[in-house]
């Protein structure tokens, strides 16, 4: 494109992201040639951002189709207000919480299965008055268990112990009786090892690090882990990368806290503590890696697509869980033997009644033990999946929140994880149905979902949402995520910070049940008012870290010195424990179902999008202030001069297509440490000021709607608030970064992501958190401008139109 020529963009061109690229390689080469290395970096940004501009102002012009409702009287019946009175008084009036929590735990639901759950879940989602009810399957690559063993054998291959590797059958809780589920790991590999064992702690990178520090040899041996620190997956994934030949992984009394046989509790089903013989499922894929099937990543898993090599985020070596009743006769073998566990630190040591922590390996010599059998039978296979969705229509149908529940669960029950969350939701339809009958119309749609597949890997929401990606990003607002809604009696808040404030102001207005409000609750409780980021682990994860979409999770939680033991992945995460030892009469079920009602309400109600920026502007800058105790010190005195190449504009380009495959213009920028840090910080002190405003603009204009009465007053309000609402929208997919992170490229959200150590646990700035990690300038310099760019970008768009 020559100077002379006009700069002719138009959104519904199909030619649109191919234009727009072009317009600012164009602009970049020109400019190049004039100015000085960082000034033309501002005047590209400048003039993207003008681009955008004027995609926003298109828009708006296609928006009146539906907002010229709102320029005369609105069509809801009733005000948000009137409708969250009517919805609290539904649920203070009946709780249905403990007929659905029954209905959902009364037979087996692995990923898959069950269609009779599937097709109750849509029909209760049309009899509660959603619309456009529907079943979206996609075809995944999963395993299922066939046979495993688990011996202690001689060197002559003499068995000399088995282990069950089965949880008792409780006569108190009719679910463990029959139709379980046996004990396995998803996507675990197949094997049959026989070999040397060695106990490694939590299985940590850190702990396989000390171990390779004394000179401890695990190359072809098996490791038995503990579960908690960090994500099981990652566990397996340490362990194939120092050379184990397998793991089994137990639950230690240790790590539950205060309701432990020691402390004088007795167990399950005549106490609070933990069964002896329970054994927690769950997956081993490298979440942390990327979620969704495993054989077609970044792509939806529809019918003949194809398939790639799933070992990149699943292990090659098996694996097995066990109770620690069964695991105990084992690592005894170990007592004295290798390195000292208690000479590695108090961490290294659990409550074990007989064993002393020893490693059982030595780095001066082979330690004679008998011999580990680990035998795993898996049957891979490529079986469906199906989601359930059902909508509440708003009168903005471009605006949408989604609010998400998984319907699968590794046993029979799941009445913590996951239907209490499944109950919750139903509660919830339930009071809202009441509302939207009495005439209550949310300005934005609501969209419902049960997902399925949550379990082995976040499949089902992964899925459907890279199925979905565009859609999502042009339409979806938030998304609301209840997955265990009740598995304790402590609230357990995680969000985007741009939904924090909301969740702890809604709080205020809901009754704890122990007395006081649910706010009152929190700031006391163990959490003591902070809500820590998400990470992965549900199915929020595709939303936030891959598309961009602010989330949050929410749910009452077990705190393990006040509740009773969590059933987590077991047998015993059954309709009778939830009744007798968790939450009796279901009052948590009822407390959760009016606290995430009410949410829902005020981010679909109000025309208004209740997203706080700012309060994302000054976490961001506090991470940042964090994450520069960290970085070495050398690297303020790099002198490297080397071009670092990348994509300046990929998360721009983000705005309009996150799957775009046109080539975009690169630009090298180099910048030494130093100089890197003032310009990020600069942008910070920016993206405060422009937010601050553009918060006190969406709440101006929010007042400015309630007094609006006539036509001709509303019809100067609503243009700005529908552009307002535009840029809300825009603002948290400046953070998305096209390449993704180093190693971890489905991971798009350069503030937020899972930790690559942990698993779970979630990670603010983690291109330049794992840079420090791995002592790397280059990469450390890289992420600092890819955060001062998206961070200047974030800070014009707010800016724009004020």
């Amino acid at each position: 494109m020559s100077e002379s020529q006009p700069l002719l963009l138009d959104p519904e061109d199909p030619h649109f992201h191919d234009n727009v690229v072009e317009a600012l390689r164009s602009l970049y080469q020109e400019s190049r040639k004039h100015w000085k290395l960082r000034f033309i970096l501002l005047a590209v940004l400048g003039t993207t951002l003008t681009i955008h501009l004027i995609l926003l102002i298109s828009l708006i012009r296609h928006s009146f189709t539906y907002h010229y409702v709102y320029l005369g009287k609105s069509p809801s019946k009733l005000t948000t207000s009137e409708a969250e009175s009517e919805f609290i008084r539904v649920l203070n009036h009946s709780n249905y919480a403990r007929n659905w929590s029954y209905h959902y735990t009364q037979q087996q639901h692995l990923l898959g299965q069950n269609m009779e759950l599937v097709d109750w879940t849509k029909l209760k989602f049309k009899e509660f008055g959603l619309v456009d009810t529907k079943v979206e399957t996609y075809d995944v690559y999963l395993n299922s268990p066939v046979d495993h063993a688990l011996k202690l054998v001689s060197k002559k291959g003499k068995v000399l112990y088995s282990a069950s590797l089965k949880e008792d059958a409780l006569p108190e809780d009719p679910t463990s009786q029959n139709d379980t589920v046996p004990t396995f790991h998803g996507y675990s590999a197949n094997g049959n090892v026989t070999a040397a064992y060695f106990y490694a702690n939590y299985g940590r990178k850190l702990d396989f690090d000390t171990l390779v520090k004394l000179g401890v040899n695990m190359t072809g041996k098996i490791a038995i882990v503990r579960y908690g620190a960090i994500y099981r997956g990652l566990k397996v994934k340490f362990a194939q990368e120092v050379g184990a030949s397998g793991v089994v992984m137990y639950s230690d009394p240790g790590d539950d806290g205060e309701f432990i046989p020691q402390n004088g509790y007795k167990q399950y089903p005549h106490g609070p503590a933990r069964n002896e013989a329970s054994v927690q499922r769950g997956s081993v894929m490298y979440l942390s890696y990327g979620p969704g099937d495993p054989t077609t990543p970044g792509y939806a898993s529809k019918g003949k697509v194809k398939r790639e090599d799933p070992y990149k985020t699943i292990p090659k070596i098996p694996s097995l869980p066990v109770s620690y009743r069964d695991i105990t006769p084992i690592l005894v073998e170990l007592n004295g033997k290798g390195v000292s566990g208690l000479k590695l630190g108090p961490d290294w040591v659990g409550k074990l009644e007989g064993f002393d922590y020893s490693v059982g390996l030595s780095p001066a010599e082979e330690v004679v033990t008998p011999l580990l059998n680990l035998y795993n039978e898996q049957e891979y296979s490529i079986v469906p999946i199906h989601n359930v969705f059902g909508t509440i229509k708003g009168v903005n149908e471009d605006e949408v929140i989604v609010v998400g529940n998984h319907r699968d669960a590794w046993i029979r029950g799941g009445a913590g994880d996951p239907n209490s969350g499944s109950a919750a939701m139903l509660e919830i339809l339930r009071g809202l149905q009441e509302a939207c009958e009495l005439g209550f119309k949310p300005y934005r749609s609501i969209l419902f979902a049960s997902w399925d597949g949550e379990e082995p890997g976040l499949l089902g929401s992964t899925e459907w949402a890279e199925d979905h990606a565009s859609w999502i990003s042009k339409k979806v607002v938030a998304y609301l995520n209840v997955d265990s809604a009740v598995t304790g009696n402590t609230l357990l808040l995680e969000s985007s910070p741009v939904l924090k404030n909301l969740l702890l102001n809604v709080a205020k207005e809901v009754e704890y049940p122990k007395g006081g409000t649910l706010h009152e609750h929190y700031m006391t409780s163990i959490f003591k008012g902070h809500v820590p980021i998400l990470g992965s682990g549900s199915d929020y994860t595709v939303f936030l870290d891959h598309l961009g979409i602010p989330s949050f999770d929410l749910g009452f939680a077990c705190n393990p010195e006040t509740d009773p033991i969590y059933q987590y992945h077991l047998n015993y995460d059954s309709f009778y424990w939830m009744e007798t030892f968790t939450d009796p009469g279901f009052v948590y079920h009822n407390v959760v179902s009016k606290y995430l009602g009410k949410i829902i309400l005020r981010l679909s109600g109000p025309e208004l999008l209740q997203l706080d920026m700012l309060q994302s502007a000054l976490d961001i800058h506090s991470y940042f202030d964090d994450v520069l105790k960290d970085i070495p010190q050398e690297w303020y005195h790099y002198k490297g001069r080397e071009p670092h190449n990348y994509e300046p504009f990929g998360n721009l380009m983000a705005f309009r297509d996150l799957q775009a495959s046109a080539e975009k213009p690169h630009f090298e920028f180099v910048n030494e440490f130093t100089e890197a840090v003032k310009m990020v910080k600069n942008a910070l002190k920016l993206f405060e000021k422009n937010t601050l405003a553009l918060d006190e603009l969406r709440r101006a204009l929010q007042a400015d709607l309630y007094k609006s009465k006539t036509f001709w007053q509303r019809s100067k309000t609503v243009p700005k608030v529908v552009f307002t609402n535009l840029k809300l929208g825009l603002l948290e997919k400046a953070f998305l970064y096209a390449d993704g992170l180093n190693d971890r490229p489905w991971f798009k959200h350069t503030i937020f992501a899972s930790g690559r150590y942990t698993g779970y646990a979630g990670q603010s700035l983690p291109g330049l958190r794992e840079a420090i990690e791995d002592n790397d300038v280059e990469s450390g310099l890289k992420w600092m401008n890819v955060h001062w760019q998206s961070i200047y970008v974030g800070a014009i768009l707010a800016s724009i139109g004020m």
